[in-house]
């Protein structure tokens, strides 16, 4: 049986929306899950974001073997770049994932230096004393996954975001049949998404949008304007193929073009490198 202390230390997220940030450390091996920024709320005037404190590992700056990124919200990478500038440490992410964080990257002249891993679901990978198995969940976005972290003393799951579609619209479903198997097996500890968690009922599955879309689309005459996350792909991609479809039915009478703006913090932002989007979007 193996000895030795596991240690968990919330660095964001806890009680706020935003800047979510865990780090997990056995022994001299520490990870890192998610680095978030958190919008400023209306005190701190003049404030444009707000990054998690990682003082505590930049004391311990030779033991953090890497950040794993559960999936692309700002709130659960935006804080990457001023991580990275202090520890240029392994990234984990999936390929949705870190295809926002190269571009994030990018922007701020880190790039190159980024040592950055696509990570898929089921296909477990170690860093430092852990093992991580990445298991596949539904949100608002696409590629996102929880996290099944193996410890030298047992299983520890964190979820991050998610809500679970029974029907998603790329057929990626949530894997309910893995946390069925660690149930069983037994866990440490829990770490869950609590967004929501005291209202009754449940989240439609993101197919439903598609009955409102469709009367909607049917009762326009001339142009129709959407708004919605940038990062929202599923609710994007529904648009353009109810688009197309009403332009088929009536070729005569429809004119379709597409165009797309990106706001983030009042500047306008493209959200994906081009070969991701030609794959998924186009």
């Amino acid at each position: 049986m193996a000895t030795g202390k596991l240690q968990v230390i919330p660095l964001g997220g806890l009680g706020e929306f935003g800047m979510n940030c865990m780090a997990v450390r056995f022994g001299d091996d520490i990870i890192v899950i998610d680095v978030g920024l958190m919008f400023p709320e209306v005190e701190l005037l003049g404030v444009d974001i707000v990054v998690p404190d990682i003082s505590y590992l930049i004391e311990n700056r030779q033991k953090v073997r890497g950040i794993i990124l559960t999936h692309g919200h700002e709130d659960h990478i935006g804080a990457l770049p001023w991580i990275l500038s202090e520890l240029n440490v392994p990234v984990w992410g999936t390929e949705f994932t870190l295809a926002y964080v190269e571009d994030k990257l990018d922007e701020h002249g880190l790039l190159d230096d980024a040592d950055l891993r696509e990570m898929r679901p089921n296909e477990r990978f170690k860093a430092g004393a852990f093992t991580i198995h990445p298991i596949q969940v539904t949100h608002s976005l696409v590629d996102c996954v929880a996290l099944a972290i193996h410890t030298p003393l047992g299983v520890i799951i964190h979820t991050g975001d998610f809500k679970v579609d029974p029907t998603p619209t790329d057929n990626k479903l949530f894997d309910l049949h893995s946390f069925a198997e660690y149930g069983k097996q037994g866990v440490l500890a829990l770490f869950q998404d609590s967004t929501n968690v005291e209202r009754k009922g449940y989240t439609p599955s993101e197919r439903s949008v598609r009955r409102k879309f469709d009367e909607v689309f049917s009762h326009t005459q001339r142009r129709l304007f959407i708004s919605c996350f940038s990062s929202s792909i599923h609710r994007i991609k529904l648009a353009v193929d109810v688009a197309r479809e009403i332009c088929s039915e009536e070729p005569s009478g429809w004119k379709v073009r597409l165009s797309m703006v990106f706001f983030r913090a009042g500047s306008i932002n493209r959200v994906w490198p081009r070969q991701y989007y030609s794959r998924h979007i186009a």
